[in-house]
């Protein structure tokens, strides 16, 4: 069974503003991100379990999990995933402060 893909409008906000601030450095950089995130989002619908479990005190995040972005280790996708769907919830910078984030 093929896993559906949800993209939560945190995540694509993440997306947007990353690919901006990428693009106004190299454009080539931003498009190699762009293509990094889906080879890395393609690897998880078949590889769910791949992510290191992250627990959080806010029920809202229970069953997260983070995996690097391929080739771009900074970055991490935050995501969810059960027998059918994968939920990407957000796509931010490692230098951040994500535990606050998600404790909150």
């Amino acid at each position: 069974m093929k896993r559906s893909l949800v993209i939560l409008p945190l995540a694509h906000s993440d997306l947007y503003e990353i690919g901006l601030y990428l693009s106004e450095r190299s454009l080539e950089v931003s498009k190699r991100f762009t293509h990094a995130v889906n080879r890395s989002i393609q690897f998880l619908l078949k590889a769910p379990r791949s992510g290191e479990r992250r627990s959080y005190s806010n029920p809202e995040y229970a069953g997260m999990r983070v995996w690097q972005v391929s080739g771009f280790s900074n970055y991490l996708i935050f995501y969810r995933a059960d027998k059918t769907t994968l939920t990407v919830v957000r796509v931010i910078h490692g230098a951040r402060d994500y535990d606050t984030m998600f404790n909150e």
